[in-house]
């Protein structure tokens, strides 16, 4: 069986989960060739996983006729123009989460996030999507939105479980949260586009969009859209009580992003989505979604759930084995993830974008979903600083 041919752009966190997905599906892709800003951390990531090719740029691998999907896992400030030359050389794009953003680019202005109106960075990020999705339809290459949770099989289980009962989907509510992100890109708007609604809500943004999609295609034969969105941000850590504290267990020193969000979404059904994201919250990552069905409920604990419990007196005890993510100790009780890639649906995600391009057909992961999830998060950035819905349909 011939392979598909992989090249990576960026050398960083997620791309290591990415790898330790290409590894479980290595009978149809091959991870060809790598680049990254700094070409030393592209070599000792090839080095590491025994990659080929190490290209100087990401044009070159885009231009490299050994190269059939671009994998492109940077920073989100960097994805639109990795993706407009994928697409320029005739590559099929996997794109990891958000789609795109905005980032002061227009302006010299440092501190992005309070210095620039959100009813700005909405309008932008429009015409980014646009200048995205024209590239794709001219070019005609595939493009998979790396949502990995799409994929969760906590979520495909959920998907049968409402096609079988044939019900309504009333309300759905998500979250993605945890105690912050330490990476200093994450606390400028001006690199990471966003906090924490940016960051971790695009996750059950994504799902719940996904949700309402998928019951319209069941019962209408298209999906069901976002209407209008709600939204509310906050730096709950930079609250008077927070900062007297003298030790802080969660991240500090954000700039000019928010540390707290919730979104309320109106569906063209007159259905809800409700999404929670922080970098406020201790005790590990937490993914989860609730859907409530006019005959029943479903509720999914991706993370953590309780699949495995242990518990131990000192933290020394599991010394280097994985717990979790994000756990701020492994003392005490604790919920281990026997494989937490795949509970989260990276392995399937990838296999699926590779399978598509073989078999000549869509994703389950598309860009409509790309496209939606990133209006909806700015919308409600600017619903944030409007005090009122916005129209998105």
């Amino acid at each position: 069986m011939e392979k598909v041919r992989i090249g990576m752009v960026g050398a960083g966190f997620i791309a290591r989960i990415h790898m330790a997905g290409y590894k479980e599906i290595e009978p149809f892709a091959q991870v060809i060739g790598v680049c990254s800003r700094r070409k030393e951390n592209a070599e000792r990531f090839a080095k590491e996983f025994s990659i080929p090719k190490v290209f100087n740029n990401f044009e070159e691998l885009c231009e490299s006729p050994d190269i059939d999907i671009v994998d492109v896992c940077t920073p989100t400030n960097l994805h639109d123009d990795v993706i407009i030359c994928a697409a320029d050389n005739k590559k099929h794009v996997m794109c990891e989460k958000p789609l795109t953003g905005y980032f002061g680019e227009d302006t010299d202005k440092e501190l992005v996030g309070i210095e620039i109106p959100k009813s700005h960075m909405y309008k932008k990020v429009l015409d980014k999507i646009e200048r995205i999705e024209k590239k794709i339809k001219e070019t005609g290459v595939k493009f998979m939105y790396g949502e990995n949770l799409v994929y969760a099989p906590s979520v495909e289980k959920m998907k049968r479980m409402i096609r079988a009962s044939a019900s309504p989907i009333l309300e759905i509510r998500a979250e993605c949260s945890h105690s912050g992100s330490i990476a200093s890109y994450a606390k400028l708007w001006r690199t990471s586009g966003g906090g924490s609604l940016m960051r971790l809500g695009s996750h059950p943004v994504a799902v719940v969009l996904h949700l309402k999609h998928f019951e319209g295609l069941q019962r209408n034969g298209k999906p069901i859209k976002a209407k209008a969105v709600w939204g509310e941000i906050s730096n709950l850590t930079k609250t008077k009580e927070f900062l007297k504290q003298e030790k802080h267990y969660v991240a500090t020193a954000w700039q000019d992003v928010e540390d707290w969000s919730i979104l309320v979404i109106d569906f063209e059904d007159g259905t809800k989505g409700v999404i929670f994201s922080n970098d406020v919250s201790l005790g590990g990552l937490k993914n989860w979604v609730q859907v409530n069905l006019s005959s029943g409920m479903i509720y999914a604990n991706i993370n953590p759930n309780n699949m495995m419990i242990a518990y131990a007196p000192n933290v020394d005890i599991w010394k280097d084995e994985y717990i979790a993510e994000k756990i701020e100790t492994k003392a005490g009780w604790n919920f281990p993830s026997p494989d937490d890639f795949w509970t989260r649906g990276f392995p399937q995600e990838l296999k699926d974008f590779v399978l598509a391009v073989k078999e000549d057909r869509d994703p389950v992961s598309d860009f409509e979903l790309a496209k939606e999830t990133a209006k909806v998060i700015y919308a409600g950035y600017y619903s944030s600083e409007e005090g009122k819905k916005i129209d998105i349909s």
